[in-house]
């Protein structure tokens, strides 16, 4: 895959969208911290606490959203997640909530000196929510981390298939067709037929019928990953490796989905697009989007593909329903 740069992604649309994002959230905080202070009014004790805690975890939801912000805006632009986006985008979260941890804490130094709150008592909040936004950085930085390993691990098995693939041209590239020809069997001159020798167009000459639906690589890369994911003994491959299956198959370029799936689920596939060309929601035009959106018939369809194309790997006769 090729490496990840920086730069690739639309800052511009991620801006336009965090801004959205900066404003609904300081209107939810501001709004929390006037509940919290409301329904608190007899035990003023415990607002400072409870305000802090607050934040914290605004600062957690805030950070999710701008990670959905980054994959949302990087999928629109028609990448995939690779380990090297995900790093990247973890190290920018990790500063991001620094520079929140430090926001927090001087409002809370403003608001505590406005209301005289001894200084014993903030500058323990202050040092509770300094471990607390820590806490939430090493989380961060470890939730991350699994994530791009798991890229890793898809991309590598990628290079697998692709491999595996390149091995199967190349070798059928350099098969000798006098080595074909007498693979067939050949007439027998006691039976009355005349001893020919299999001519090299006889030998080209497709066998009659329609052509497969999936192409040979489609064939070997999806008939690889699921024969992967089911290779540890379970015959149910789980939601998680099937949108890892997804990052695979978007890496190696097989789109979109509706090219691929088969009969009444590319029909279907291809009507809802028609009917979301146009919403918010959009056409599906990668297999990780066909994923996240979680319909069961879609998501039917495209295991039953996979399954058909790890039985039919071998000889690459896949045809349509």
């Amino acid at each position: 895959m090729p490496l990840f740069r920086w730069e690739d992604i639309d800052h511009r649309l991620v801006v336009l969208k965090k801004v959205v994002l900066s404003q609904e959230m300081r209107t939810r905080i501001k709004a929390d911290e006037s509940r919290i202070r409301f329904e608190n009014r007899l035990n003023l004790n415990s607002v400072p606490s409870l305000i802090l805690q607050m934040k914290v975890e605004r600062a957690d939801e805030w950070a999710r959203r701008v990670y959905e912000i980054y994959c949302e805006v990087w999928q629109t632009q028609g990448y995939t997640k690779s380990a090297g986006f995900v790093r990247r985008v973890c190290a920018h979260i990790v500063s991001m909530l620094r520079v929140r941890a430090n926001s927090i804490a001087n409002e809370f130094s403003r608001s505590a000196r406005h209301t005289s709150l001894p200084f014993s008592l903030r500058t323990a909040h202050l040092n509770s929510l300094d471990l607390r936004m820590r806490q939430l950085q090493g989380r961060w930085q470890r939730r991350l981390e699994i994530e791009a390993r798991e890229c890793e691990h898809a991309e590598r098995q990628l290079r697998v298939s692709q491999q595996t693939l390149q091995s199967a041209r190349m070798g059928a590239t350099n098969t000798p067709t006098e080595v074909l020809a007498e693979l067939i069997p050949q007439p027998s001159a006691a039976e009355g037929r005349p001893d020919a020798r299999v001519s090299e167009s006889e030998l080209n000459r497709k066998k009659p019928g329609r052509s497969p639906k999936a192409d040979r690589s489609f064939i070997v890369c999806a008939g690889g990953l699921w024969r992967k994911a089911i290779s540890d003994g379970h015959t149910q491959v789980s939601d998680d490796q099937l949108r890892k299956i997804a990052s695979a198959l978007d890496a190696a370029g097989h789109l979109p989905p509706s090219a691929h799936l088969e009969g009444k689920s590319a029909q279907e596939l291809k009507a809802f697009n028609s009917r979301n060309s146009n919403s918010k929601t959009g056409p599906v035009k990668t297999w990780s989007q066909l994923v996240s959106l979680g319909d069961k018939d879609h998501l039917r369809g495209m295991r039953r593909l996979l399954s058909r194309c790890a039985r039919k790997s071998d000889d690459g006769d896949l045809s349509g329903n």
